[in-house]
């Protein structure tokens, strides 16, 4: 069996690299939190004192970190996880990046013979902890061959959507459009449900059965009327993914006018100090421009929620 490397023990990584244990790989794990890796390690999971070091000692290598900085910083350079990894062996991207930022990434692994899979994913922390994460996976079909009993070991929803590196980047950037946009528009919509005295619970029973519903209002409307603001997908992160759609919006002359309303208004968001919050916390920008609040008319209306996957 494949050893495994995995660098980014943040609230994804953590449980991506417990399902690769739970799956009996050999997993080394690197972060910069000594307390992330040291949780890991009580799961089984080895320490790497270095980057240099956990490439060096396996044969897939995951890399979960925030953006395209921490992942050029993980990765690249003498002291990067490249630098030891095997020819023959495979550098897995989850992070959310642009497609040319990827492309970049293969470019420099190639001279190293380090294969790359451009597999950004979606799913949030609880897809991450039941192993349900979608993972959507670009590399050559025999470089996905060899990785995908992993793959599937921490997303058991991966989908191969292509050949070519950056094609991965590019079908999450589109998932991320949808995302902002369904959760603006709930947010708008409990907003104005709230102002014209409808009741909460109500709105909720008739727009889940109704063609206007989405995932997004679905989990979405009952986190924020519960005024749960519990980061399951942080604000600020969706400017970040909104600026690369936006990038490939420009480079391909298509317009996205609505993922730039959206991404205006997360950034107010950010502003009004909400942007390490749940980006349902969007729904304040509009509470504090229509002077209301949305909240349930009885504290126990709240309805039980099976699924609180926050998808990203």
């Amino acid at each position: 069996m494949k050893k495994i490397g995995f660098i980014g023990l943040g609230n994804m990584g953590q449980h991506m690299t417990l399902n690769l244990l739970k799956a009996g790989y050999e997993v080394t794990v690197f972060d910069v939190r000594k307390e992330a890796v040291q949780a890991a390690a009580a799961k089984g999971a080895k320490e790497a004192a270095s980057l240099k070091e956990l490439g060096t000692n396996s044969d897939i290598v995951f890399v979960m970190v925030l953006d395209f900085k921490q992942v050029q910083s993980a990765t690249l350079g003498q002291e990067g996880v490249i630098s030891g990894m095997k020819p023959g062996s495979t550098l897995v991207i989850t992070s959310t990046i642009a497609p040319s930022q990827t492309q970049s990434i293969a470019a420099y692994a190639k001279d190293y013979g380090v294969a790359v899979i451009d597999s950004p994913v979606s799913g949030g922390v609880t897809g991450a902890m039941e192993g349900t994460l979608v993972m959507m996976a670009a590399a050559p079909q025999d470089v996905f061959d060899k990785c995908k009993d992993a793959l599937f070991a921490v997303g058991k929803n991966t989908i191969k959507v292509g050949n070519d590196i950056g094609m991965g980047q590019t079908v999450k950037a589109i998932n991320q459009l949808l995302v902002s946009i369904h959760c603006v528009a709930t947010a708008e919509a409990l907003v104005l449900s709230q102002k014209a005295g409808v009741d909460p619970a109500v709105l909720i029973d008739i727009i889940s059965k109704s063609v206007g519903a989405s995932y997004m209002f679905n989990q979405k409307a009952p986190k924020t009327l519960d005024r749960d603001w519990s980061n399951k997908g942080a604000l600020d992160i969706q400017i970040k993914d909104l600026d690369i759609c936006l990038k490939m919006g420009r480079e391909l002359e298509v317009p996205l006018f609505l993922s730039s309303i959206s991404r205006e208004l997360f950034i107010m968001g950010e502003g009004m100090g909400f942007g390490r919050e749940d980006l349902c916390a969007i729904a304040k920008v509009y509470e504090a421009s229509a002077k209301t609040e949305v909240k349930w008319l009885n504290k126990d209306e709240s309805p039980p929620q099976k699924d609180k996957t926050a998808k990203k």
